[in-house]
């Protein structure tokens, strides 16, 4: 049996278990020229056994030489290496010049491992021969000093001795064991790179190892623990040696728990999320080590669970927690198929199915109160009467000509609403629309009133022109009556500057009304006082949406998202975007996370850094400052200049036009070029790429068409 590439034939020769085996040239010296003893407790590495023994020597042979040779012939297990040989401190105990990329840690290994083999009754005679000498290890019985030290037991010291002589060879290093075949295949096996061609140790955090025996735990590639229970077997990478008791027989259990579920949760392999999701939904248990679900965060293995999941289970499946027998049976009476994963806590039940998309069951009857509350009588824009539209459409264009385009959006008309009952309009903040009562509508001075008084409410909030966005904007708080003042001050200073010309503007009229912003928008990424790349984003994602869905077999927009187990609201962060500089009271207020923007773009078809410059540019000068910072000159904040890094990363990736504008985006991040708020010019380099998405996706050739 011969592991790896042939030993040096001119330097090896083996003899049958019990005699001697010689390996050397033929001009080297066999007569022993000097000798080492180490007194050592014969209670000492008790615990290591003679394959622990072999491993050691195999581990020393692959650190110096990855291509080492292992092989076993004629009673005589052969290890050698094309390393620079073992130099004189390494046969000083607890002298190491291992690195955090080999195998050995302690220095020790070496004479531990010889001491083992020396003293073992199922090894035969050990040898090395290495760069200018070899030696032969035995252990010994002596009296120190000749007896003059006292002893308890009277049989001396147990000693390891290595018989030294020199030999001429020049490179490498060779170990000959004779030991049983048995013996050594057990040492060979336990090492992946002897077993595996091409091999190499893993990188941090490990991999999951599918083949052969589960339960198998190695560190680089050594086999360190076999652990009964676990559905699959764990290398871990090199610097995880430090897990390990110190003669390496040992790995603490807490340590191996804490590294396996690493391993797991960081996993987005589909063969290992199959073997465990079926598991678990067979009501299989798992051991404490292999129960990571909770700790899966990363994006990309949380949408490969999510992709298991569509694929694999029913769309129409629910799991039920406990007193929820209710929603269960209504569910199973609407064909709703039931999923259980009865083999675990129900806190790790909860977190899986999370994971895989699947929704607890939920009792379907709500109070008549949570089914009206907030209801609106809406009136359709085609009953109004010609008076009543005339008069709302000149109003909000007069509003918007003192104020700017962003103060007011959708203006709609109601009869009756339990949102606001007493009110004669209302701003909505989820949608950034403004409503009126229809009988205000007969009277201009109310109308003008209670849109300036709703636009107050709504700048507040969303923000637009020289105004950012804040949460204070309800009525009698400091920042709406704030706002009011301001747009006083604004107006007074119109209107002074009317009196210097000597006429006053006149009433807009429909025609003068239709030049600005519709009353009745066809998306809401067409809000004015949302940044234009923010808009153009969404409209090439819409634009772009139906194709994703044919590519990609989902159902809809909402399946979609659903795939990539990135929370919804990014998506409508995307597609129905917020003004720069908006902040939710809770929640999350912009798609920030670049590895969450990246899975939805790449679900449709659009490049990562694209959406999420268009998306997050506008808020560089913004995020991580303080509010009265916002806008001011200097360079960005380091989390901010680390995002756009990486986004510049990827177009130089995708080079051509999209590398281009690295340079003015880095010029941005600086701030060599100024951000001011109040002026979106700035914001071009993310304009010009969502255009060059369209021109490669050929968006506006198929609208044309």
């Amino acid at each position: 049996m011969t592991t790896g590439k042939h030993p040096d034939d001119g330097h090896t020769e083996s003899r049958q278990l019990g005699t001697s085996a010689m390996t050397g040239s033929a001009t080297a010296s066999t007569a022993a020229a000097d000798s080492l003893a180490y007194p050592i407790s014969p209670d000492y590495v008790q615990s290591w056994t003679p394959v622990r023994a072999l491993c050691e020597l195999i581990a020393n042979a692959l650190d110096e030489d990855r291509d080492a040779t292992v092989g076993w012939a004629g009673g005589v297990l052969t290890i050698a290496d094309d390393g620079p040989g073992i130099p004189e401190e390494g046969m000083i105990l607890g002298h190491s010049t291992k690195t955090a990329q080999q195998i050995g840690q302690f220095g020790e290994g070496k004479k531990l491992a010889c001491l083992v083999l020396a003293r073992s009754p199922e090894v035969g005679p050990v040898r090395c021969e290495t760069v200018g000498y070899g030696f032969v290890p035995s252990v010994k019985r002596r009296r120190l000093l000749e007896g003059l030290i006292p002893s308890l037991s009277g049989q001396g010291a147990e000693v390891l001795v290595y018989d030294l002589h020199r030999n001429d060879r020049s490179r490498g290093t060779v170990f000959t064991v004779a030991c049983t075949q048995a013996l050594a295949e057990e040492a060979i096996g336990r090492f992946r790179a002897l077993r595996e061609p091409g091999y190499a140790p893993p990188a941090a955090p490990g991999t999951v190892v599918l083949a052969g025996e589960p339960g198998r735990v190695w560190i680089g590639g050594v086999l360190v623990s076999t652990v009964p229970g676990l559905l699959a077997s764990y290398d871990l990478p090199l610097d995880d040696k430090q897990l390990q008791n110190r003669d390496r027989t040992v790995i603490e259990a807490g340590a191996l728990r804490d590294a396996v579920r690493t391993i797991l949760a960081a996993n987005d392999d589909p063969q290992v999320i199959e073997r465990f999701a079926t598991h678990v939904l067979a009501g299989g248990k798992l051991r404490e080590p292999e129960q990571f679900f909770s700790t899966v965060h990363a994006a990309r293995p949380r949408a490969a669970w999510r992709t298991w999941g569509r694929v694999h289970l029913p769309a129409n499946a629910f799991y039920a927690s406990s007193r929820q027998e209710e929603a269960v049976l209504d569910l199973q009476d609407k064909a709703y198929t039931r999923v259980t994963a009865s083999g675990l806590s129900d806190y790790q039940e909860q977190v899986l199915m999370a994971l895989l998309g699947v929704e607890v069951a939920r009792v379907r009857q709500q109070r008549h109160y949570e089914r009206t509350r907030n209801t609106t009588t809406w009136v359709p824009d085609k009953t109004l009467t010609t008076a009543e539209r005339d008069q709302l459409t000149a109003a909000t264009a007069l509003v918007c000509r003192m104020l700017g385009p962003f103060a007011l959006d959708r203006v709609r008309v109601y009869s009756d609403s339990e949102q606001s009952p007493c009110a004669d309009g209302f701003y909505t903040p989820n949608s950034g629309d403004v409503a009126v009562h229809r009988h205000v509508l007969t009277d201009r001075h109310r109308t003008l009133a209670v849109l300036f008084h709703e636009a107050g409410h709504r700048v507040r909030h969303r923000g637009g022109g020289r105004w950012i966005p804040s949460p204070d904007y309800s009525d009698r708080s400091r920042g709406f009556e704030s706002m009011l003042t301001e747009f006083g001050g604004l107006l007074l200073g119109l209107l002074a500057d009317v009196a210097a010309s000597g006429s006053l503007p006149e009433p807009a009229t429909p025609q003068q009304a239709a030049e600005h912003p519709r009353r009745v928008r066809l998306a809401a990424a067409d809000d004015p006082a949302v940044p234009a790349s923010r808009r153009d984003l969404a409209h090439l994602l819409l634009d772009r949406l139906p194709h994703a869905l044919r590519a990609g077999g989902f159902t809809g927009e909402r399946d979609l998202v659903a795939s990539t187990a990135v929370r919804a609201v990014y998506w409508q962060l995307l597609t129905q975007p917020r003004p720069a500089g908006f902040r939710r009271g809770q929640g999350v207020s912009t798609a920030w996370d670049y590895d969450k923007v990246a899975l939805l773009a790449e679900a449709a078809g659009v490049h990562p850094p694209v959406v999420w410059l268009a998306s997050n540019l506008c808020e560089g000068p913004l995020h991580g400052r303080r509010r009265d910072q916002w806008g001011k000159p200097g360079r960005w904040a380091k989390q901010v200049r680390d995002h756009i890094d990486r986004a510049c990363t990827d177009l130089e990736t995708l080079g051509g036009a999209y590398a281009a504008h690295i340079p003015a985006l880095r010029a941005l991040a600086d701030g060599t070029t100024p951000a001011p708020t109040g002026d979106d010019r700035w914001h071009e380099p993310a304009r010009a790429l969502v255009a060059l998405e369209r021109q490669r996706l050929h968006l506006d050739d198929q609208q044309a068409g």
